[in-house]
């Protein structure tokens, strides 16, 4: 079973989000996100397992949201996911609009970048149909047709 870790909101833009737990998903992007009404790149979600990794090599507990996500999955088949594979987290419908974050790298954060450490990482999806997300909540791919 794939689940939410945590539900991150950045309110600028190459910042570390913020936690809250739970937020609206609009048609438009999360409710209070900076990324909200800016296209299509709407969610952006990390897998646990190298964000886990990544605090752990630092030798410091985990910090949702430390790298600009506003979702950390775990258990999901990070390797199986496809451009235009649909996801359903509750009532919340998403679409996988990319893969990877590549482009320019984001300003520095502690010495060292925002989501740099997890570019190749990041799944960034557009909401397709609305609702709540929250910490627990399982999240699902939807067989491709």
């Amino acid at each position: 079973m794939a689940q939410i870790k945590c539900v991150c909101i950045s309110t600028q833009r190459k910042t570390s989000a913020k936690n809250t737990h739970q937020c609206r998903a609009a048609l438009d992007g999360l409710d209070g996100d900076i990324h909200q009404g800016r296209g299509d790149r709407q969610v952006s979600m990390l897998p646990m397992e190298p964000v886990q990794d990544y605090f752990s090599k630092q030798g410091t507990p985990i910090e949702y949201g430390r790298f600009g996500e506003n979702l950390v999955v775990e258990g999901l088949d990070w390797d199986g996911l496809t451009q235009g594979q649909k996801l359903t987290v509750g009532t919340v419908k998403l679409q996988i609009v990319r893969i990877g974050a590549g482009g320019p790298k984001s300003d520095a954060y502690q010495g060292e970048k925002v989501c740099a450490p997890m570019e190749k990482f990041f799944v960034f999806c557009k909401i397709l149909q609305e609702g709540i997300l929250k910490e627990g909540m399982e999240i699902a791919k939807e067989d491709q047709q």
